[in-house]
């Protein structure tokens, strides 16, 4: 399942960001947007019956289209995911959509105080408006972190109860707040805390790529599951597509000339290129994996590739 870029701009600026390498602050134009035509020939790769819409950016309600590029792959029988900020009232745009089963909203929250009264109001106008249609995405960078503003917010508006959670990872060439390799196995600690406190309210955690088994033990991982997170560990091709149809591996690689989708004559393919001939160009430290048995048998990918190459 591609994700599909429809801005680069952006109306914030998360220090961790994995897609700071294309997203762009300010009002959108239409030199940063993803044309209708371009749009259609992204969806002519994907088929309703197999594959999900995955609507990014940038902070795609900012998109001159957003409503209309939405309704569009509803008609046409697609589910929907969308990846915002929810801090902008665009995102009502779609309202009448609220229940449908075809939707679903992925809303990446900070920590309260990371934003203005503005901004908040927002984002609480659009948990009254879209209740269990929102799931909440939260990304770890530092050690120290709260959650308890998660919980509050999904027991009061009735939000979905599986939060994704994200381990911010470092993007090549441009700099950006991760978490350091010294960091990670008590940052798993907590993660493994903040499943147990959720769990008594019904909530889960689901893993996004690049999560490492070996950060965690065997009783953490026991642990886990019984509080109904269900761990992956993987790290792929994502297929991220871009405003004039470039296409990149994932974010962090995304300072690379992309690919062009149109060069292509399926996702297969652009997958297959990225799993083979593009792994080819990077030398990649595998030295702390090849000896692990999850890694030969693929029940782990060894976290993320970006980190790999950088640590």
């Amino acid at each position: 399942m591609p994700n599909i870029l429809i801005t680069n701009f952006c109306n914030r600026n998360c220090p961790y960001c994995f897609a700071k390498a294309q997203v762009k602050l300010g009002t959108t134009v239409s030199d940063w947007e993803m044309s209708e035509e371009e749009y259609d020939t992204v969806l002519s790769y994907l088929d309703p019956a197999r594959d999900i819409v995955s609507i990014l950016g940038g902070e795609p309600t900012l998109h001159s289209s957003f409503g209309k590029y939405i309704d569009k792959v509803y008609k046409m029988g697609f589910k929907i995911k969308i990846f915002t900020n929810g801090a902008t009232k665009n995102l009502r745009e779609i309202a009448h959509l609220k229940d449908s089963e075809n939707l679903l909203i992925i809303l990446n929250l900070n920590e309260p105080d990371t934003y203005n009264s503005s901004e908040w109001k927002e984002i609480e106008t659009n948990f009254e408006t879209f209740g269990d249609k929102i799931a909440l995405s939260f990304n770890v960078y530092q050690p120290e972190f709260n959650w308890q503003f998660l919980k509050d917010a999904i027991i009061r508006f009735g939000l979905y109860t599986n939060i994704r959670l994200g381990v911010a990872q470092p993007i090549q060439v441009i700099n950006n707040e991760y978490l350091r390799e010294k960091d990670l196995k008590r940052t798993m600690t907590r993660i493994v805390d903040m499943a147990q406190d959720m769990a008594p309210f019904g909530i889960s955690l689901g893993f996004d790529c690049g999560f490492r088994m070996c950060d965690f033990t065997d009783e953490q991982l026991g642990t886990l599951i019984q509080c109904g997170t269900v761990p992956m560990f993987k790290c792929g091709p994502n297929l991220d597509i871009g405003p004039n149809l470039d296409v990149w591996r994932c974010f962090p690689f995304s300072l690379e000339k992309g690919e062009k989708l149109t060069d292509y004559n399926s996702l297969s393919d652009l997958i297959d290129y990225f799993n083979n001939d593009w792994m080819k160009t990077k030398k990649i430290d595998n030295s702390k994996c090849n000896a692990c048995n999850n890694y030969s048998i693929d029940s782990c990918a060894g976290g993320c590739l970006s980190r790999k190459i950088v640590e």
